[in-house]
């Protein structure tokens, strides 16, 4: 994994933003360190949940380089979602801790990526702000390829979208710069592009691109 080199000047001293659900809580900057996220006030980053340890985890920046552990194996946490025990942090890298959602931007003015639950029921939520930026990008859109809303077209409106439900498997779209890419955020179930598991990759989508979530399928499509 490449890891991303941050400096410390004003504009590119790495950021941390929490969310919940679809809320932005809070977000914090940091130089070189030790930061400690937790329940426990006295953490750099306190998160007020009981699913959430009194110290969860430290990343650590130095280098020019982040890393980030768990403390504590009963309360482990997910880069991208995938369960990690200390991994590199990269920009724009969505850590989950317990219902909370962490991400991780190399620079303030890289802090731009917003998650968002939406199931997959054919539902969609309205566009969130781009913070005054917007992609120069094609929208991305999917329709419904069976099951009794076939034909429905889901346009992504935000800049990340969870599709799926818990404990059946989900997948994270998100829209950046350069495109469209899906990966795992509860890796289970049959979770497949054009019929290749997604796994542990990010794929970019292209048109005509098949998203499978179990017994639902999705044709990605640019507009």
């Amino acid at each position: 994994m490449k890891a991303v080199i941050f400096h410390e000047s004003a504009n590119e001293m790495p950021k941390l933003t929490v969310y919940f659900k679809d809320k932005e809580i809070e977000s914090f900057s940091f130089g070189e360190g030790m930061i400690r996220i937790g329940r426990d006030e006295t953490n750099d980053v306190t998160i007020d949940s009981l699913a959430i340890a009194p110290v969860h985890a430290v990343i650590t920046l130095r280098n020019g380089i982040a890393t980030i552990r768990p403390l504590q194996d009963e309360f482990p946490i997910t880069i991208n979602g995938e369960k990690t025990q200390e991994g590199v942090l990269n920009n724009n890298d969505m850590l989950a801790l317990g219902k909370h959602h962490v991400l991780f931007s190399d620079s303030v003015a890289d802090g731009m990526f917003k998650p968002f639950a939406e199931a997959l029921n054919g539902e969609s939520s309205p566009a969130a702000p781009l913070f005054g930026i917007e992609p120069e990008l094609p929208n991305g859109n999917f329709q419904i390829m069976d099951g009794e809303n076939i034909g429905k077209i889901i346009p992504i409106k935000k800049n990340m979208v969870q599709l799926g439900r818990p404990g059946q498997g989900i997948v994270v779209v998100t829209r950046k710069k350069d495109g469209y890419f899906v990966s795992t955020l509860e890796n289970k179930g049959s979770l497949t592009v054009n019929g290749e598991a997604i796994d542990n990759k990010i794929i970019k989508l292209t048109n005509n691109d098949v998203l499978s979530i179990n017994d639902k399928s999705l044709q990605f499509f640019l507009s």
